[in-house]
């Protein structure tokens, strides 16, 4: 089972899918982890593109079944494996605003 869990900031995405990953007993992969450099500041530094694209390959295809959650769509092409299931989250922009304020408290 491969499934995709995406949508804006702060709607959910990577909680909703360490749930479902939880409760299904899958991996759990995140955009996030492949996107951004870890720094003390975070969100402030991409990885190479192609760096992050082969880790990102690699991980998924060394696990059978497992839950990916961010936008990835324009990464590139041959960097997924077709996916049985696409979710997209959708929540109010006025939730998803208080939510990225808290984040940053």
């Amino acid at each position: 089972m491969k499934i995709l869990i995406f949508g804006a900031s702060a709607s959910g995405v990577t909680t909703t899918g360490k749930e479902i990953a939880k409760r299904l007993n899958v991996d759990y992969f995140d955009s996030d982890d492949y996107f951004w450099k870890l720094t003390e500041i975070p969100f402030i530094e991409r990885n190479d593109p192609q760096q992050r694209n082969s880790k990102i390959k690699a991980d998924l295809d060394n696990s059978k079944s497992w839950i990916l959650g961010g936008s990835i769509f324009q990464w590139g092409e041959d960097v997924f494996p077709s996916f049985d299931l696409v979710i997209f989250l959708w929540i109010p922009a006025d939730i998803r605003i208080e939510r990225l304020k808290k984040k940053r408290i």
